[in-house]
């Protein structure tokens, strides 16, 4: 546990990354805890949640996290505790960009504070950091979202056939696209009621800094229903293509069935045991052949002419 306790000043911030059960009933052994906060930490919970209590504020909220081998985001769960001079988060999942914070304050540990940056070494403040990191993080992800969106939309005009792994794609994109606009919405209130409940814990004004995270959650969400609105519209023009192919697949279809069945008709009549026109001609089976090569041309002639298909 003493590896996982990083000193910022007055200030201790335990971070554990997917922690083993063991690890959690340490830290609610070794901490006064509301009940319900034990309940949470040690159970996952699928909705973003704020519980303010008279010497802490507890905080669970959720992350996306991609996953390259499912080609999907997954929600991290991150649980936070808040006290006046502690902070402890827990993440369900690895998490890159906290490791990078801690190693941020583990390099400023060893030079001077500056007084006039004082109100960086708070939990508060933490809090602040690394939700941002998260935030920027995410709007890179959408930014690469829509430049995959943009070469899909070039690559569905250049299908000439029904592409069932670029269905897949879209299909996946759409899922995706969801995935983050269910995880993202609940924080813009999440993020209200966490600047209020912190007021009563902090003297430093750090308004500011939440507000601009709540500019983020708008602009990650704005970007979101762009990214909803253009893979929409790629599905309707697939579907559009894909209904035309269809279309003209069931016209050729059809005239080969014409076709075909003027054949049979043709061979059917001279198979019978009667007497026919040029039936002891020599040249009887060319003039069938002939003469159904020239209704077959008739028929597509027809068919193209009426353009049904």
């Amino acid at each position: 546990m003493k590896k996982n306790i990083l000193k910022i000043g007055k200030i201790r911030w335990i971070h554990l990354s997917k922690p083993r059960t063991d690890e959690l009933e340490d830290i609610i052994k070794n901490l006064d805890l509301h009940e319900m906060v034990e309940q949470d930490i040690l159970e996952s919970s699928a909705q973003d949640k704020i519980d303010t209590y008279d010497d802490c504020v507890f905080l669970i909220i959720h992350f996306p996290k991609y996953n390259e081998k499912l080609w999907k985001y997954v929600s991290n769960e991150m649980n936070v505790i808040l006290w006046k001079d502690y902070i402890i988060t827990i993440t369900k999942y690895p998490t890159n960009n906290i490791e990078k914070i801690r190693q941020e304050y583990e390099e400023e540990i060893k030079e001077e504070w500056d007084d006039t940056e004082e109100y960086k070494i708070s939990p508060y403040y933490i809090l602040y950091k690394i939700i941002d990191v998260m935030y920027d993080k995410i709007l890179l992800w959408l930014n690469k979202f829509n430049q995959d969106l943009n070469e899909i939309e070039k690559q569905v005009f250049d299908k000439n056939f029904v592409d069932k792994d670029f269905l897949k794609t879209i299909l996946i994109k759409k899922r995706n696209a969801v995935l983050l606009k269910t995880i993202i919405s609940p924080q813009e209130e999440i993020l209200v009621e966490l600047q209020k409940a912190t007021a009563n814990f902090y003297e430093w004004d750090l308004d500011v800094y939440f507000e601009d995270l709540e500019y983020k959650t708008s602009k990650i969400l704005w970007q979101i229903s762009i990214i909803h609105e253009n893979i929409d519209s790629i599905s309707e023009i697939f579907n559009t293509i894909t209904n035309m192919m269809t279309n003209t697949n069931i016209g050729i279809l059809t005239v080969l069935t014409v076709i075909i069945w003027i054949m049979t008709m043709i061979s059917w009549i001279y198979w019978m045991n009667i007497s026919l026109p040029w039936q002891d001609n020599a040249y009887a089976f060319t003039f069938l052949i002939c003469g159904m090569l020239v209704m077959a041309l008739i028929t597509v002639f027809v068919f193209k002419k009426k353009k049904w298909f």
